[in-house]
């Protein structure tokens, strides 16, 4: 329930919110919720091969993130699995990842990523102005000053992945 609680007080605080001398930075808020997404999936029991295997997070294109994304999974565990973040240049890097934020500098379709990664278990996460990319399974959109996100759950069930009824549920658009 707190959890609940957390991911819905992320989903309203606006960008520039917190701080007349520290605004809340658009990345600091996104790397929150790739911390809060895992909390909420289920992957499928082959995506690990063993139950020490980090749960690792990669970033695909140029690192919006700096240090944001370091420090908020910095110590943390999810079901057991400590988090880990890496970057990489090329989708068919991302082996072992099972979050795999694409940033918007990425030139290439969300498709063609997809499609060299050829790997079910992964949480793709991005940023792409349009509400649900193809193939990807979760899309975060800035409204006004809001961070939102869409869910694809047809991308979802091809991944292999169980998404929380309670994520679904502050999704702005789940597409079938």
């Amino acid at each position: 329930m707190l959890s609940r609680v957390i991911l819905a007080m992320l989903l309203t605080v606006p960008l520039i919110a917190a701080s007349p001398r520290r605004p809340i930075d658009e990345y600091q808020l996104k790397a929150a919720f790739l911390l809060n997404f895992a909390k909420f999936v289920e992957w499928p029991p082959e995506a690990f091969e063993n139950q020490s295997e980090p749960l690792l997070i990669c970033v695909l294109g140029t690192d919006p993130f700096g240090g944001a994304l370091d420090d908020v999974v910095s110590g943390k565990e999810i079901a057991g699995r400590a988090l880990s973040v890496r970057r990489v240049a090329e989708a068919r890097q991302a082996k072992g990842c099972r979050i795999l934020f694409i940033s918007g500098s990425e030139p290439r379709s969300a498709l063609s990523v997809l499609a060299s990664i050829n790997e079910s278990g992964v949480l793709t996460v991005g940023e792409s102005e349009s509400r649900a990319p193809e193939g990807m399974v979760i899309n975060f959109i800035l409204e006004g000053d809001k961070i939102r996100f869409a869910i694809n759950t047809a991308a979802a069930e091809r991944a292999r992945l169980r998404l929380s009824s309670r994520l679904l549920s502050l999704a702005i658009l789940v597409k079938k």
